[in-house]
């Protein structure tokens, strides 16, 4: 009896020791984790678990600065938490009683007297709606104003104050015509091209029951579209247009911002080196509203299709063109509602040509659906006793759907023994995806609408 006693004693003794970390000793007791963690036993080690914001470092008794943490820096006054949003930005959510600064970062006491409904106190005021792009744009405010517009809207001459859009200006430093309204009526088919994209602010609401047209047309982008100057060479294709994600055959990384901030159009497709044209694409607007956006009509920023590649009777510049890009849309308000459309896709790129006078075909513009748009054909070169005929590069196909831009086909190398040699150009790249952002003060009621690419969502921004 007295050796189990003795077996036992001795067995909770070791595991005392292993629970402690040897010798009786507090595995935790000179570890402060950098003041930013909370000490852990692991394994009988003492481990720092870290607060937000922080790491562990390589001893595991450290917490380090993680400088991937967008919310590294923010403290929200010690009023709230740093969140992050879907697409990896930083924002406040404030405790009771404040409510969070107009860039979203911090956290200030809410003093209002007065109830503010859904869009709460702003300090010792309600809060208004603060549109996207508002450092350069300006703030919503009244005008008296409920155009409803149709025909075509250029953003380079129409833009002035007694326009059919309401009370416009051009802001040359950022490239945008700023339209003032009290409310906006679009019942029929409105087109818009210009240099300078496009942002509509109303103080009530914003509504499109017919067209918003702003794709690509032949040679002709969308309002605020922009230009690849430099062409592609010799029998290259040329490189798709990019905005929400990158054109076929190495385009561009994606040019038009995830919030959407600053407001531009998309982009042409590349020219090939002669003058075959690059597709032109889709342009950028934004609508935002205090109290609602409805789009029971259609919105279109598509992109057009790359020019096949030259027949010619030399060796270069016989590929294809790259496709434009679909365009760049913004819809804001407390209230956002989609039944209808908004297609922004891209065009299919050219097919490369020969230099036995065949040019290659060209892409096909992008369409106001889920399919993508086709490139080119390319054409064959000349039949060898030795090898098979060398082939054209086949154009490559528009962003739509689910499916993304893809490259064009490159050309054969020549291993024929004929004079005159046989050449045959590279397709032209597919045109990126455009972009659609919707922000809200809660979520878009917006599963009856038809979209593409899919939309991403945000919070309505306010001050």
């Amino acid at each position: 009896m007295l050796m189990i006693r003795i077996f036992l004693w001795l067995s909770l003794f070791a595991l005392l020791v292993a629970c402690s970390g040897g010798g009786g000793e507090d595995v935790c007791e000179d570890v402060t984790c950098s003041g930013h963690g909370t000490c852990t036993v692991s394994d009988g080690a003492a481990l720092c678990d870290c607060e937000e914001g922080f790491r562990v470092d390589s001893a595991g008794t450290g917490c380090v600065l993680d400088v991937d943490d967008p919310c590294r820096d923010i403290t929200c006054s010690g009023l709230g938490r740093c969140r992050v949003d879907g697409e990896n930005n930083p924002y406040c959510e404030c405790q009771g009683g404040t409510y969070p600064t107009s860039d979203g970062l911090d956290c200030v006491t809410a003093s209002c007297t007065e109830d503010c409904g859904d869009m709460g106190c702003c300090g010792d005021h309600c809060c208004v709606v603060r549109p996207s792009n508002a450092a350069s744009l300006g703030r919503i405010e009244n005008t008296g104003l409920n155009p409803s517009p149709s025909g075509t809207f250029d953003t380079d001459t129409d833009c002035n104050a007694g326009s059919a859009l309401g009370d416009c200006e051009l802001i040359e430093a950022v490239s945008v015509c700023v339209c003032r309204v009290d409310s906006l009526q679009v019942g029929g088919t409105l087109r818009l091209v210009g240099s300078a994209a496009l942002a509509v602010l109303a103080a009530d609401s914003i509504s499109i029951s017919g067209t918003l047209d702003m794709s690509g047309h032949g040679d002709e982008g969308g309002a605020g579209a922009r230009v690849q100057t430099l062409g592609a060479g010799t029998w290259y294709g040329g490189r798709g247009g990019s905005c929400g994600t990158a054109g076929g055959s190495s385009g561009d990384a994606p040019g038009c911002a995830a919030d959407m901030q600053p407001l531009v159009g998309g982009q042409f497709g590349q020219n090939s080196c002669g003058d075959q044209a690059g597709g032109a694409s889709g342009g950028g607007v934004q609508l935002s509203a205090v109290n609602r956006v409805t789009i029971s009509g259609t919105i279109l920023a598509n992109g057009t299709g790359g020019q096949g590649g030259q027949g010619l009777d030399d060796e270069v510049c016989i590929g294809g063109a790259g496709a434009g890009s679909g365009g760049a849309i913004v819809l804001e308000a407390r209230e956002v509602v989609v039944s209808g459309a908004i297609w922004a896709n891209g065009g299919g790129g050219g097919g490369g040509g020969n230099n036995h006078g065949a040019s290659g075909g060209d892409g096909a513009d992008a369409t106001a659906s889920m399919n993508s748009a086709i490139g080119g054909v390319g054409r064959d070169g000349l039949s060898c006793a030795l090898y098979q005929a060398i082939e054209g590069g086949e154009g490559g196909s528009g962003a739509a759907g689910t499916s993304q831009a893809s490259d064009g086909e490159s050309y054969d190398h020549n291993l024929c023994m004929l004079e005159p040699q046989p050449y045959v150009g590279g397709g032209g790249g597919g045109g990126g995806f455009g972009r659609i952002r919707i922000n809200t003060l809660d979520s878009c009621d917006c599963a009856s609408g038809a979209f593409s690419p899919a939309p991403g969502e945000g919070f309505l921004q306010k001050d």
